[in-house]
């Protein structure tokens, strides 16, 4: 079931268009997407702004961040959150499942697993 129907961009609020990230060729371009199956991709060049778009809806709707701060409090994603704050989210179903994890915050997750799996067996012997 897809749980995000669409979402919408408002662009009135913006102070400063001409800035990261309301400059970035992904925002420039998009006023609203609809989705229409359980599945998404997103394909551009690199710069075109599609993990920070990525990084924008996980902070809009509140995710979990796994392995990494908050999307709430992580410093990097500060100017994100300003273009959070115009995404206008519609639901299918509202729901508090699931997580945002970037690539970098897996690797982070897996060597933290690997290291909590090692400690385990070390405390076993």
């Amino acid at each position: 079931m897809i749980h995000l129907k669409s979402l919408k961009l408002d662009r009135h609020r913006w102070e400063s268009p001409d800035q990261y990230p309301f400059n970035l060729p992904i925002v420039q371009s998009i006023n609203e997407i609809e989705f229409r199956s359980e599945v998404t991709f997103l394909v551009g060049e690199n710069g075109s702004g599609k993990s920070t778009f990525i990084e924008a809806v996980a902070c809009a709707v509140g995710s979990i961040a796994v392995g990494s701060e908050s999307v709430q409090t992580d410093k990097n994603l500060a100017p994100v959150r300003k273009l959070a704050k115009d995404l206008r989210l519609v639901w299918n179903k509202r729901t508090h499942a699931g997580f945002f994890m970037r690539t970098e915050d897996f690797f982070g997750f897996s060597k933290k697993i690997s290291d909590t799996r090692e400690e385990y067996l070390s405390d076993l012997e």
